[in-house]
């Protein structure tokens, strides 16, 4: 189990931008805002924390995706807040793109996590006139 999470831990300083930020703190793990959000899924393969900090990132994105997804099929005639493309693009560069609007919409850090990763996903995949 601990080489799968050091392993992860490498794959995600792969992938993840090489502007990461400060290391990352037991504060963090809060998430009070976006920004601990970000903070999180942008931790340094070198930190101690990054393997769990990148676990908690990605889980919060799914967690997130899917109470949205099952919120749209509630509503079927409803409006979409965002609209996945074919094909289904990784988690990995789902994680990348976030971390990068996170760098480009500072002003969006101070919101709570769940709201910054709605905005992100409304801009990163909008959806076109009609699309469902």
């Amino acid at each position: 189990m601990k080489r799968r999470l050091v392993a992860l831990g490498a794959c995600a300083a792969l992938i993840l931008p090489a502007t990461a930020g400060a290391a990352v703190t037991e504060e963090n793990f809060h998430l009070r805002t976006t920004s601990d959000l970000v903070a999180l899924c942008s931790a340094d393969a070198s930190d101690p924390l990054a393997a769990a900090a990148v676990n908690f990132c990605h889980g919060f994105g799914v967690g997130v995706y899917q109470v949205l997804r099952e919120e749209a099929a509630a509503r079927p005639q409803g409006p979409q807040l965002f609209c996945v493309p074919n094909p289904t693009p990784s988690r990995n560069s789902v994680v990348v793109a976030f971390v990068r609007w996170a760098g480009a919409n500072s002003g969006e850090m101070r919101q709570p996590p769940a709201e910054g990763f709605v905005r992100f996903l409304a801009q990163q995949y909008p959806c076109r006139a009609g699309s469902r």
